[in-house]
C-alpha cells in the first residue's frame, strides 16, 4: 500500500528489491511476468529486522511456479519460465520492482531477449523475384560464438540509452527534486512534492550497447540492425540524413515483421521517432555511401515529447548516437534487396467485443507551481466519442479496473489528458495500434471528449503489424486492439520509467480473482 509518513523520509539505503520482466514475451504466466509486487531482496545477512525481504505477491507465485513446472524458489532468487510462444521478435528484459525501476534499470538490468524462428521467422521471409527463402543480413552475434574477433556481424542489436556521469566515472542520478524544478522542500508529508522523485531524467550523454558515443566498422553493403530505445524519458527520432546516399527500411517492431517493407528514406525522410520501450527491426544499406566515418543523429527533444515546436538534441552530445565507420566491400552482397521481401503474413485479430476507455493523466501540485505532483492512470465514464466522459484517477493500490475475460478482444481507448506523449505498455499480450484521434480536454471538469467531426489517423506504416508498446500523443485518444488469452494478473503503464514508479501503473486481471491471491 501506499505509505503515510509523520516527516519527510530520508533516502533508501537497504538491499535492493528486483523482479525480472521480459518486455514483449507473450503466454507468460503471472508469476513469470514479473509482476511489480513480486520482487525479492538478495539473500543478504545484513537485512536490518522488521524488514519484508519479498513482496506482497511473491510467495503466491512462488506456489503457482512449484506447481505449474515444478520451480524451486528460495531466498534472493526466482526461476521463471518464458514458453515462448509469440512471433519472433526483438524483446528485452528489465527489472520491474514497485518504485525501483527507474534506478533498477538506471544501474544496468537490461538486455535483449530476441526470439527466432516458428512461422514468422527469418525462415518464413520470401524473396518475391524467386519466391524462394529470402536472405536477411547477417550473421548475428550468438552465445558461445567461436568466431574470432573481427567476425564481420551483419545483424546487430543495439540498445540506446541515456546516462550522466560524475566526474569519478560512476553514473549519476539525481537524488532530490531539486535536480528537476528547484524546489528544495517541503515535501511529503507537508506538501505533495515527494523528496527524491523527479517526473523525468534526461542524461546528457548517449549509450549504445554500454558504450558512449562508440563507432562501429561497417562495409558498403546491407546491414540489419535491432535498435531498443532504452532511454529513462526521452523520446528519440533517429536521423540518417548525415551518411550522404543511405537507404533505410523498417522491417519489424516490438511484435516482429511489419506486414510489409517500408522505405523510411523516401517516406519519412530517412527519420525514425522511437518511444521509451520501443524496437525497430532495421535494414540500413550501406551500398551508396562513400567510404568514411558517418554519424547516426538523434534529432528529439532534450525534454518531453509532446510539443510539436520542440528543439532538437543538443548536437554536440545527445543529438549524437554512433558513429559508422564505413569501408569498402569484401565480397559480394548476397542478401535480398529489402524491396522485394515478402514478410511473413499477419491474420488480423477478431472484432472487439469490449471498448475499455481509459485516462492518462498528470496531478499538478497543490503546492508548487507548474510542479507535477505525480502521472496517474485512471478510468473515463460514459462514452467519450458522442459525449464529454468524466475520468477518475486511479492509484496502483486501488481495486482493479480493467478485467478482461480470458479469449476475449477488446478495443483499449487511451485519452491523453496530459500536455506529454506517453509510451503505453500493455503487459502479456502483443496488440494492433487502429487509430488516434483529437480530444477536446476539460481539466476543471476532468473531462475528455472525442472531438466531433474529427477523422481517426491510421497508425503510421512503421507502427502496423504487432505491437506491445504505443505512443499515446497528447490530447489524442489512441486506439489499440487486444486480445486476451490467459489468465492471470498483469499490469499498464507508461514506460517513462520515472512516471510508472510514481502511479502510472495499474494492475489488470485476465480472467477471474484467482483462489489465495493477495487480497
Amino acid at each position: 500500500m501506499r505509505p503515510e509518513f509523520e516527516s519527510t523520509p530520508g533516502p533508501y539505503t537497504g538491499p535492493v528489491p528486483i523482479v525480472t520482466h521480459a518486455h514483449g514475451a507473450v503466454g507468460v504466466g503471472d508469476e513469470s511476468d514479473g509482476y511489480a509486487e513480486a520482487w525479492y531482496l538478495p539473500a543478504a545477512n545484513n537485512i536490518p529486522a522488521g524488514f519484508a525481504a519479498e513482496g506482497t505477491w511473491y510467495d503466491f507465485f512462488k506456489a503457482k511456479a512449484a506447481a505449474r513446472f515444478g520451480a524451486t524458489w528460495g531466498p534472493g532468487f526466482a526461476v521463471f519460465q518464458y514458453p515462448n510462444v509469440g512471433r519472433a521478435a526483438t524483446t528485452w528484459y528489465h527489472d520491474h520492482a514497485l518504485g525501483m525501476t527507474r534506478l533498477n534499470v538506471y544501474a544496468g538490468p537490461a538486455g535483449f531477449f530476441i526470439i527466432r524462428g516458428g512461422p514468422h521467422g527469418d525462415g518464413a521471409v520470401r524473396d518475391s523475384r524467386t519466391g524462394l527463402t529470402a536472405s536477411l543480413p547477417g550473421p548475428a552475434p550468438r552465445e558461445g560464438d567461436k568466431f574470432p574477433p573481427n567476425k564481420p556481424y551483419r545483424e546487430i542489436p543495439i540498445a540506446i540509452q541515456d546516462r550522466s556521469f560524475n566526474a569519478d566515472g560512476s553514473l549519476f542520478y539525481p537524488d532530490s527534486r531539486t535536480f528537476f524544478d528547484g524546489i528544495t522542500g517541503p515535501y511529503l508529508p507537508d506538501t505533495d512534492i515527494s523528496p527524491i522523485w523527479n517526473p523525468e531524467f534526461f542524461g546528457n550523454m548517449i549509450m549504445v550497447n554500454g558504450n558512449t558515443w562508440p563507432f562501429l566498422p561497417v562495409e558498403k553493403r546491407r546491414y540489419r540492425f535491432r535498435l531498443l530505445n532504452g532511454c529513462q524519458s526521452r523520446f528519440l527520432i533517429l536521423d540518417f540524413n548525415s551518411i550522404v546516399g543511405v537507404e533505410v527500411w523498417a522491417i519489424g517492431n516490438e511484435g516482429g515483421f511489419l506486414p510489409a517493407p517500408v522505405n523510411l528514406t523516401t517516406s519519412n525522410d530517412n527519420r525514425l521517432l522511437m518511444g521509451l520501450a520501443e524496437r525497430a527491426d532495421l535494414v540500413v544499406d550501406f551500398t551508396n555511401v562513400p567510404v568514411g566515418n558517418h554519424v547516426l543523429k538523434n534529432v528529439g527533444p532534450d525534454e518531453p515529447f509532446g510539443d510539436p515546436d520542440f528543439e532538437a538534441a543538443d548536437p554536440d552530445t545527445t543529438g549524437q548516437v554512433l558513429q559508422f565507420r564505413v569501408g569498402p566491400a569484401v565480397g559480394a552482397d548476397n542478401s535480398t534487396p529489402p524491396q522485394f521481401l515478402v514478410l511473413p503474413p499477419l491474420a488480423p485479430l477478431p472484432a472487439a467485443t469490449v471498448t475499455r476507455p481509459l485516462a492518462l493523466i498528470e496531478e499538478a501540485s497543490a503546492f508548487f507551481d507548474d510542479a507535477p505532483a505525480e502521472a496517474l492512470l485512471g478510468t473515463v465514464a460514459g462514452n467519450p466519442n458522442i459525449a464529454p466522459g468524466v475520468w477518475t484517477k486511479r492509484l496502483w493500490m486501488d481495486p482493479v479496473t480493467e478485467t478482461p475475460a480470458v479469449g476475449a478482444t477488446e478495443v483499449w481507448e487511451i485519452y491523453n489528458a496530459t500536455a506529454d506523449a506517453h509510451p503505453m505498455h500493455v503487459h502479456e499480450v502483443a496488440f494492433e495500434v487502429v487509430n488516434r484521434q483529437d480530444i477536446f480536454v476539460d481539466e476543471g471538469a476532468q473531462e475528455v471528449q472525442v472531438v466531433p467531426g474529427s477523422v481517426p489517423r491510421p497508425p503510421e506504416s512503421w507502427e502496423t503489424g504487432v505491437k506491445d508498446t504505443v505512443i499515446a500523443y497528447p490530447r489524442q485518444v489512441t486506439r489499440i486492439r487486444v486480445r486476451f488469452s490467459r489468465a492471470g494478473q498483469f499490469v499498464w503503464h507508461c514506460h517513462i520509467v520515472e512516471h510508472e514508479d510514481n502511479e502510472m501503473m495499474r494492475p489488470y486481471r485476465i480472467g477471474p480473482t484467482q483462489s489465495g491471491q493477495p487480497a
